[in-house]
C-alpha cells in the first residue's frame, strides 16, 4: 500500500492533480464499455478494444482535469457525481439495447417524458430485470465514492496553466486517434467510413464505443450524413429468379440462398415507373453542392419497370395493417387459421425481411409506408409530417377518389402520430380521438376490439383504403404486464415452450381473431372480393431474447439475418384458394412501391429506396447495420465479409460497388428528410 501510495503521489508530482481522477475514470469508462460490447454484442474484437482505449482517453483526461483542477473540496464532491452519470449513460444504453436490439438517442432522451408515461412500467420490469449489468455498471459509483479523498487529495493544485496544457493534451489524443482511424481504410465497410462517413449506431458503439457515438450521434443531428459520391455502377446485376420451391431453413449465419426456378416471372411491360423530372435543369440551377449531388444521384438511378402486375389491383379497396411484433412463427394452421390461410394464397412472399430500426414500431411504420430509410438518432416519421409526402398512399389514393383513414389503438399523440399520419393522406383515429375501446384501460388494448369498432366506418363507402398500427402484440411478454397475454393463456398453456413464448403467442392470437372479425364483415358486407389486404410486421418480436426466439425455431437463431425473417400478406378475396409464389429477396421497405405499382398509380421509383417486388428490379434488403442480402450474395457489416451464392469467391470492387448503393440509399434517403426533397423535386423540376 506504501508504494501504491507513494506511485499515485509521484504521479500527481509530475502531471498534477488531475492525473490520478484521469487514470480512474480511464479504468472506469474502459471497463464499463468492455462489459457493454460483451453483455450486447457478445464478442470484442482486438481493433474495438484498441479504438475504444484510445477514444476513451481524452473523455477521462477531461474528466479527471474538471474534478482535480478544482479545490479538493469540490473536486471529492463532483468525483462520485461524475461517475454516476457516466455509469448511468453507459448503463442505460445496455439495458435500452437488451430491450430494444437498439441504442438510445439524443433526440429521443428529449421525448423521454412521454415514452416514460406510457411505458414506465415495462421499462421498469426490464431494469429490475437487469440486475446483474446494473450492478456492475454501479460498482464504480461506490468505489468513487470510498475513494474520493485519495483520488482527489490536498495540495498540488492544478494552476491555470497545467489546467490549459492538461486540456491540450486531451484535445491532442482525441486529433490523434481521429488521425488513426483515417489509416484505417481497408475492408469493404471500414473503420474510416464507420467513423466518418456512416450513420450505424450498432457499429460505431462495436468498434469505437458508447461516448464516441453519442459524439458522433451529435454531429449528424446538427449537420446530417454526408453521402457517397454520386454515380458509380449503374449496372443492373444478372436477374436471380425466385424460385418454385418451398423455402428451406439457412444455415447458421446464413440467409437462404436463391433457388434455380419459380413459378413468378417478373416480365417487364413497355413503360417505367417515373414521372418527367428535368433533372439536367435542377442540376444547372442548383447552388448548394449537397442538393446538386442529390440530383446527380437521382437522375441516374436505374427507374423500376412496370410489368404484368401493373394495375393488377386497380380500383379494389384496401386495408393495410402494420401488426405490432408479428412474426411468421406466431402462426399455426390450427390455432391461427385466418392469418395462416392469408400468408399461404394470394402473393406469397418466401424470402421477406422487416429488418429493426432506430425507433422500432415508429421507424418500422416509416420504412414500410415511405419507402424510405429512417435516418439515425431522430423521430423520421415525425419529422416528415412537416414534409410533402406525394407518394405515401393516403395522398395517392385521396386524388383517386378513396376514404382514406388510419386508425391505432394507442394513444392518438403517441410518436407524434396526429401529425404524420394526416399528413400522409389520411383521417387519423386512435385513442383519445375517435377511436374509445373498452380494453383501452389496459394494455394492451384489444386488435378485435378495434377491428369490430372501424370496419363500420368505412365498409359503405364506395371506396376506401385504410391503414391499421395494431397493439395487441407489444411487449412484455408476461401475465401481469400483457393483458392480451393473459385473455388467451388457456389457448397455449400447454405448448411445449417457456412462459415467455407462449405469452407472446398468447397475445398474437388477438391479431388472429381482429382479422378473423375484418374478412367477415367485409364478405357480410359483400366487399370481400374487391378488397385488398395487406398485413407486415413492424418488427420481430425483440421482447423475446434470442434464446427464447430460438426455441419458437428449433434451432439457434441468426442474429444478422434469419431473425429479421418475417411474412408479408398481400391477398383479396378474389384470389382465395391461388397463390403466386415469389421468393426474391424483398423487405418492408418494398411495400409501398410495391403497392403502388398493384394500384396503378403515377409514382417516380428513383426517388424511393425500395422497389416494386414483381418487377425485375433488382433485390436489395438492406439492414440498419448496412448488411445485405441482394443478387449476388450476402454481405456481413460486423464480420466485414461478402459471400456469393455460387460460392466463388467475391470480387472486392464489385462488393464496394454494393456497399456504396447501400449507403448511398441510407444517405439520400436522409436527404430526402432533411430537405423536404420532394416539394423541391416535384414543384420546380416536373416537365409540363
Amino acid at each position: 500500500m506504501a508504494y501504491h501510495t507513494t506511485s499515485l503521489s509521484s504521479l500527481r508530482e509530475k502531471w498534477g492533480r488531475p492525473a490520478v481522477p484521469s487514470l480512474f475514470f480511464l479504468a472506469v469508462i474502459y471497463y464499463e464499455e468492455l462489459f457493454l460490447k460483451l453483455y450486447c454484442f457478445h464478442t470484442l474484437s482486438p481493433e474495438s478494444a484498441l479504438f475504444t482505449l484510445l477514444f476513451t482517453l481524452p473523455v477521462a483526461m477531461l474528466l479527471g482535469l474538471l474534478c482535480g483542477g478544482l479545490s479538493p473540496r469540490w473536486g471529492r464532491a463532483l468525483l462520485p457525481v461524475c461517475t454516476a452519470l457516466v455509469s448511468l449513460w453507459i448503463g442505460s444504453q445496455l439495458v435500452y439495447y437488451h430491450m430494444f436490439k437498439t441504442f438510445l438517442s439524443i433526440f429521443s432522451l428529449t421525448k423521454m417524458a412521454m415514452v416514460a408515461q406510457s411505458f414506465g412500467e415495462t421499462a421498469v420490469g426490464n431494469v429490475l430485470a437487469s440486475w446483474f449489468p446494473i450492478s456492475m455498471m454501479a460498482a464504480p459509483t461506490v468505489l468513487a465514492w470510498i475513494y474520493r479523498a485519495r483520488l482527489v487529495p490536498d495540495g498540488l493544485d492544478a494552476g491555470g496553466g497545467r489546467r490549459l496544457s492538461w486540456a491540450a493534451m486531451a484535445a491532442a489524443v482525441q486529433l490523434a486517434s481521429m488521425g488513426l482511424v483515417l489509416l484505417c481504410g481497408g475492408g469493404v465497410l471500414s473503420l474510416r467510413y464507420i467513423y466518418y462517413r456512416a450513420a450505424t449506431p450498432e457499429l460505431e458503439v462495436q468498434n469505437f464505443g458508447v461516448f464516441t457515438q453519442t459524439q458522433l450521434e451529435l454531429k449528424r443531428v446538427l449537420f446530417g450524413i454526408a453521402p457517397d459520391s454520386p454515380g458509380g455502377s449503374q449496372e443492373p446485376a444478372p436477374d436471380m429468379a425466385p424460385p418454385d420451391l418451398e423455402p428451406t431453413l439457412p444455415p447458421p449465419d446464413t440467409p437462404a440462398p436463391p433457388p434455380e426456378s419459380n413459378t413468378f416471372h417478373p416480365e417487364a411491360a413497355p413503360g417505367s415507373h417515373t414521372l418527367p423530372i428535368d433533372f439536367d435543369a435542377l442540376i444547372a440551377g442548383e447552388e448548394d453542392e449537397g442538393l446538386k449531388q442529390a440530383h446527380q444521384w437521382f437522375s441516374q438511378r436505374e427507374p423500376s419497370p412496370e410489368n404484368l402486375w401493373t394495375g393488377y389491383f386497380e380500383g379494389k379497396n384496401l386495408v393495410w395493417i402494420v401488426a405490432e411484433g408479428f412474426s411468421t412463427l406466431a402462426m399455426d394452421p390450427d390455432r391461427t387459421p385466418t392469418l395462416w390461410k392469408l400468408s399461404h394464397q394470394g402473393f406469397v412472399f418466401d424470402n421477406f425481411y422487416t429488418p429493426l430500426w432506430g425507433l422500432s414500431t415508429s421507424d418500422g411504420e416509416y420504412v414500410t409506408t415511405t419507402g424510405l430509410i429512417p435516418k439515425s438518432g431522430v423521430w423520421s416519421y415525425s419529422l416528415s409530417s412537416e414534409n410533402y409526402m406525394p407518394f405515401a398512399l393516403g395522398n395517392q389514393l385521396r386524388k383517386e377518389g378513396y376514404r382514406t383513414l388510419a386508425f391505432h389503438n394507442y394513444l392518438y399523440s403517441y410518436y407524434d402520430r396526429d401529425k404524420s399520419h394526416p399528413n400522409m393522406g389520411y383521417e387519423y383515429r386512435a385513442l383519445g380521438q375517435g377511436l374509445e375501446l373498452e380494453s383501452g384501460e389496459s394494455f394492451p388494448a384489444s386488435d378485435l376490439e378495434m377491428m369490430e369498432k372501424i370496419v363500420p366506418m368505412f365498409i359503405h363507402e364506395d371506396k376506401f383504403a385504410v391503414y391499421c398500427l395494431t397493439v395487441s402484440g407489444h411487449l412484455t411478454y408476461t401475465l401481469d404486464t400483457n393483458a392480451m397475454s393473459a385473455r388467451h393463456w388457456d389457448e397455449v398453456e400447454d405448448l411445449p415452450y417457456s412462459e415467455e413464448v407462449r405469452c407472446y403467442l398468447a397475445c398474437q392470437m388477438e391479431l388472429e381473431l381482429a382479422m378473423e372479425s375484418l374478412l367477415r364483415q367485409l364478405e357480410e358486407a359483400g366487399r370481400l372480393d374487391d378488397t385488398v389486404i395487406v398485413l407486415s410486421a413492424d418488427h420481430y418480436p425483440y421482447g423475446l431474447t434470442d434464446e427464447q426466439y430460438s426455441e419458437l425455431l428449433g434451432h439457434q437463431v441468426d442474429p444478422v439475418f434469419e431473425i429479421f425473417k418475417n411474412t408479408l400478406i398481400l391477398w383479396s378475396g378474389d384470389m382465395e384458394g391461388a397463390s403466386v409464389h415469389v421468393s426474391k429477396f424483398c423487405s418492408s421497405l418494398d411495400v409501398t412501391p410495391t403497392l403502388s405499382n398493384l394500384f396503378g398509380l403515377d409514382y417516380d421509383s428513383r426517388l424511393i429506396m425500395g422497389s416494386d417486388i414483381l418487377s425485375n428490379a433488382d433485390p436489395l434488403v438492406i439492414f440498419a447495420n448496412y448488411s445485405f442480402i441482394n443478387g449476388e450474395g450476402y454481405y456481413n457489416s460486423i464480420s466485414d465479409q461478402f459471400t456469393r451464392w455460387d460460392g466463388k469467391e467475391p470480387d472486392l470492387e464489385e462488393v464496394a460497388e454494393m456497399v456504396a448503393e447501400v449507403q448511398n440509399r441510407v444517405a439520400y434517403s436522409g436527404t430526402i428528410l432533411d430537405t423536404d426533397y420532394y416539394r423541391l423535386v416535384l414543384s420546380q423540376g416536373v416537365i409540363n
